[in-house]
């Protein structure tokens, strides 16, 4: 077999060299040449998989190692007998501790805290129920928009876009589906901006065409005080600089860059592959031990300064913030390269379940160090 695969898949080379040559390529830069003799294709996100990429070529599997699907045409795939699978769930847990960590730099640098908050949760699926539930550990009401559940499941806990909107941490977690009854492009526009809660917090880990960029920097010369936490951007990997100047924390999408989440993507992308063609499954990835894994939490210290101990040893989310600013704003001409280059070198991240902590905490720290090793996936 020939399998193409995205140079940045963690253990590509090794997962899939059992079944024969493995070939590793940009992934923004794949073309239908390179694929002409390929039996398998496994890419992330910022690959377009269509009939342009897979026509005339002999390729009997795609698989992406990401959530997300957007990138994928999977009509034309079943039109045409190819196997397809994704990666539901494997970066699942960063990504809500990306959410975690943006908490506590909001609260960190605001000075505010928890008591009485609200968070309102767009889009409740395996990221979005997860981020739910550490919102409930830290004692916040969880405000649940989801019409696609709502319409299936009939419950009342799912609420309208205008009630998660006005909530004090607004974080989007949909699918970007262009058109339709769900549409999610522009989903925060220039209409509904005035639904948003001043000095609330509001994240976007989602996809960059779901909250309006031009709209948004318009909102944000005139409210000042709105926290907003961009991971992923409209026109990636070209940027709006002067957007990424004017939100508070800005990250070149990696919100689910953990070690683990990489590692999963690769496990079942894999597991796929073999599932596929019949084939036996002899890898695993290598166990990596964490040394540092002790986390010192201050007994006499608030929730709030200890959720920020906590996530400045687990994950620090400003520390990417710096870094993109500091790399992509000393060489604006090369944003592009330089975004896609800041996720190619990302450093390893582990994720919160490898941690321990070293004294007694409050509750609401002790209950997210045990919710997060039964939600890991």
């Amino acid at each position: 077999m020939k399998i193409i695969a995205d140079e940045n898949i963690i253990y590509a080379r090794e997962a899939f060299s059992q079944f024969g040559e493995v070939v590793l390529l940009p992934g923004r830069s794949i073309t239908s040449a390179e694929l002409k003799d390929a039996d398998a294709l496994i890419v992330r996100s910022v690959t377009k998989v269509d009939e342009r990429l897979l026509e005339n070529t002999k390729v009997k599997f795609v698989g992406t190692a990401t959530i997300g699907e957007d990138h994928i045409d999977k009509e034309y795939l079943g039109r045409n007998g190819i196997g397809y699978s994704n990666a539901k769930g494997s970066n699942s847990e960063a990504v809500a501790e990306y959410v975690l960590s943006a908490i506590a730099e909001f609260l960190h640098s605001t000075k505010n805290t928890l008591k009485d908050k609200t968070i309102g949760i767009v889009g409740v699926g395996t990221i979005g129920s997860k981020v739910a539930k550490y919102g409930e550990v830290l004692g916040l009401e969880v405000i649940r928009n989801d019409p696609p559940l709502k319409r299936l499941t009939g419950r009342t806990e799912y609420r309208s876009l205008e009630e998660a909107l006005s909530a004090d941490i607004v974080t989007f977690h949909v699918p970007l589906n262009v058109g339709g009854v769900d549409n999610t492009v522009h989903l925060l526009n220039e209409e509904n901006f005035r639904k948003l809660n001043p000095n609330a917090l509001l994240i976007n880990a989602a996809r960059g065409q779901v909250i309006g960029n031009n709209a948004l920097l318009n909102y944000l010369t005139v409210s000042k005080n709105l926290f907003t936490v961009l991971d992923v951007w409209e026109n990636e990997p070209s940027i709006n600089i002067d957007l990424l100047n004017a939100v508070n924390i800005g990250t070149p999408h990696v919100a689910g860059y953990s070690y683990e989440g990489k590692v999963n993507g690769t496990v079942m992308m894999y597991n796929a592959v073999c599932r596929f063609f019949g084939l036996e499954r002899k890898w695993s990835p290598p166990e990596l031990k964490l040394n540092d894994r002790e986390i010192s939490i201050g007994e006499n210290f608030s929730l709030e300064e200890n959720l920020y101990r906590v996530f400045q040893k687990v994950y620090a989310i400003k520390t990417d913030d710096e870094k993109m600013r500091k790399t992509i704003l000393s060489n604006k001409k090369n944003v592009s390269f330089l975004f896609d280059k800041l996720r190619k070198e990302y450093p390893l991240r582990r994720e919160l379940n490898n941690f321990e902590i070293t004294a007694r905490p409050p509750k609401e720290i002790l209950n997210l160090f045990k919710l997060s090793k039964t939600l890991a996936p």
